[in-house]
Formats: structure tokens, sequence, C-alpha cells
């Protein structure tokens, strides 16, 4: 009886063991194949470089670039006051914001790592950018959007305006792949021109 519990001990360690094992590598396996090259924490609360990092691009594919303000998903109170200080997403006829919030003038440039080591800027953005959308959890503002070729590249973000306001509110920038494209780079739109290589 003893060593039948042992056993059957051991068989649940093996087992638990196992299946953290391959939950491990299926974690793993989305990460290989996951759309985000970079994230990382920013602070607009201060003025100048905010973000300044490598990420590699493994797939030729659009990329998208934005900033996420973030809360916590059932604090809707928080939620109210993050969207109060971002502003809106509606515009005027001339394109201004009808509830501007806070600007967060910014400027994004990305450069591309050539084969002699040398940086070649390939997109560069001013923007005061617009809250565009929003999930359980955060509002998101987007910088621009461009295709982007295997390789390596650093992006540098420039923040033109201390916002003291947002220095308690956890924001991020990103770059991602949107999720649900069918993209072909032999069939390019004009709406999505590659940057310049």
């Amino acid at each position: 009886m003893f060593k039948l519990r042992i056993l059957r001990s051991i068989l649940i360690c093996l087992a638990a063991a196992f299946s953290i094992m391959v939950g491990k590598l299926s974690h793993a396996h989305i990460f290989d194949k996951s759309p985000e090259p970079g994230t990382v924490d920013i602070h607009l609360s201060e003025a100048g470089v905010v973000a300044d990092f490598k990420f590699k691009v493994k797939k030729h594919f659009p990329h998208w670039f934005s900033i996420k303000f973030w809360f916590l998903e059932n604090d809707q109170a928080e939620r109210a006051r993050v969207r109060t200080l971002l502003g809106g997403h509606a515009v005027d006829k001339t394109g201004k914001p009808v509830e501007p919030g806070i600007a967060t003038p910014i400027n994004l440039k990305i450069f591309a790592e050539s084969a002699g080591g040398k940086e070649i800027e390939v997109y560069s953005q001013d923007v005061d950018p617009i809250t565009a959308s929003w999930g359980q959890g955060y509002f998101g503002k987007n910088i621009g959007n461009c295709v982007l070729t295997p390789g390596t590249y650093r992006a540098r973000l420039v923040n033109k305006r201390a916002a003291q306001e947002l220095s308690a509110i956890r924001t991020t920038f990103e770059i991602t792949m949107p999720a649900k494209v069918n993209f072909d780079p032999k069939n390019m739109s004009a709406r999505s021109e590659p940057c310049q290589q």
C-alpha cells in the first residue's frame, strides 16, 4: 500500500512536470511567433528621449507604432480619469479632436541597421496623436505605421512636452504587427508604403 502511494505521488509529480513543460514550450512557441518586436515602458512626464532600443523584424509586414496608457481593468473611476486626461477619439470637420485632452507631441524615428553596422533612417513621424483605440485596461494613441523588411532596427521616441499629469499612469510604447491582416509584399497598396531603405 505504501509503495502504491509513493508510485502514485511520483506519477502525479511527473504528470504535473510534463504539463508545465508542455505549457512552457507552447508558451515559448507563441512568443517565438509573437507579432510584437518591441514594447517598453516610457515616461511622458519627462521631455526628451523616452525610448531608444533595438528590435528585430523576422517577417516582411506592416508594423504599427503606438502609445498605450494603462489602468486597472475593473477600476471604472481610474478608467474615467485616464479617459478625461487623454481626451476622446472624435474629430471635427477640420480633423481636430472634439475633446483634445492633454497634448502628447512626439517624434518617432526608426533606423535600419545596414550590413556594415551603419544606421539608416527609414521612418520619421512628428505627431500629436489622439486617442484612437481602447481595450481591457488601456487607451491607445496611434503614431503611424510602415512596412518593415527582415533585419535589425532601432526605435527612438522623443517626447516634446513634459506632461506631469501623466506621471502616475503606466505608459508603454509599442511596435506591433496587426494580428488579422492579409499582407502580400508583392501586392502592396499605396496606403501601406514601405519605409525607405
